[in-house]
């Protein structure tokens, strides 16, 4: 074989694959409806993503806040919890000193007495209210959460 025909050759070769590649490509043309469809079921899907996202960032910045109310709540509980130790002791520490100047057995029985009854009184008073304030916190938390959460993906909400 000669060059030139060696050339006719390939060009025949080269000419019935591009033959093959067009009639392949005619045949493979994806439909304009098709088409619309993907790219309108694209762009829903990128919408919907978008809107996940929004609720999300949402409901995070809502725990957020949540959550920083309860520190703070939980941190003036604990203040509250300090505060009455330390009002128990400075009282214990007043009877003590009132016990010491008793001039009679009568007398120390007595500052005991009244110290027992305050104290109890007050304790009483004290950890009535810090139990009212831990549940008024961990209800308030759940209520905060439980509304977070409900508002954070409606469920009702229509498909597109």
């Amino acid at each position: 074989m000669t060059k030139t025909t060696k050339t006719a050759v390939n060009e025949d070769a080269v000419s019935t694959i591009k033959e093959t590649i067009e009639s392949v490509q005619e045949k493979t043309v994806v439909p304009v409806a098709a088409r619309e469809f993907l790219a309108r079921t694209a762009a829903t899907a990128k919408e919907r993503a978008e809107t996940v996202h929004e609720t999300a960032a949402k409901f995070n910045s809502k725990a957020e806040t949540a959550v920083v109310s309860m520190i703070g709540r939980y941190a003036a509980f604990n203040k509250g919890l300090l505060d009455m130790t330390m009002a128990n002791v400075e009282h214990a520490l007043v009877t003590v000193e009132k016990v010491s100047a008793a001039k009679s057995l009568t007398d120390a029985v007595q500052i005991q007495a009244d110290y027992v009854r305050e104290s109890a009184k007050v304790n009483y008073d004290r950890v009535r209210d810090a139990a009212e304030v831990a549940r008024t916190t961990v209800s308030d938390a759940a209520s905060s959460v439980r509304e977070t959460a409900v508002n954070a993906w409606p469920y009702g909400k229509k498909a597109a």
